[in-house]
């Protein structure tokens, strides 16, 4: 009886995250630069080693809090006011990290539009880049970002 109940209850996770791999994306109001790492090369989670330094590494290089507020501010800013093109900068003074946002293209979807925008950041001599889509529908005022 008990492995039928264990059976199940992995019968029951599989398909659980089956149904999940189905859904089409991922929407948040968050962009996806704002609290990540500068770093974007990590080794292979092979061992509990790798998984521990690869953490450490992210840690020490994710932005700040005040300079996270700052991509934010220039990753809406360029989405509600830029053309395509158009660079959005910053600069964090005190941690000497800066970071660019523009928007890439434009286009309709739905009862509205969306914006692809390209942000780079740059902290502790790191640089990554980001690909991220917003979309904005009908009267709704927000930007979801899409993933």
């Amino acid at each position: 009886m008990e492995s039928t109940v264990v059976g199940r209850l992995l019968i029951l996770s599989l398909c659980i995250s089956l149904l999940g791999g189905c859904a089409s994306h991922k929407e948040t109001y968050v962009s996806n630069s704002v609290g990540s790492s500068a770093n974007n090369s990590y080794s292979p989670n092979k061992s509990y080693i790798n998984i521990v330094t690869n953490f450490m590494s992210w840690k020490m290089h994710k932005l700040p809090a005040e300079d996270q507020v700052k991509q934010e501010q220039a990753v809406f800013f360029a989405l509600n006011n830029s053309e395509e093109g158009d660079v959005v900068e910053w600069f964090g003074k005190k941690n000497n990290s800066h970071g660019k946002v523009m928007i890439a293209m434009t286009y309709p979807q739905g009862s509205g539009y969306c914006r692809v925008v390209f942000s780079q950041i740059n902290y502790k001599s790191k640089t990554r880049d980001f690909k991220e889509t917003a979309c904005r529908n009908g009267p709704k005022k927000g930007w979801t970002f899409v993933r």
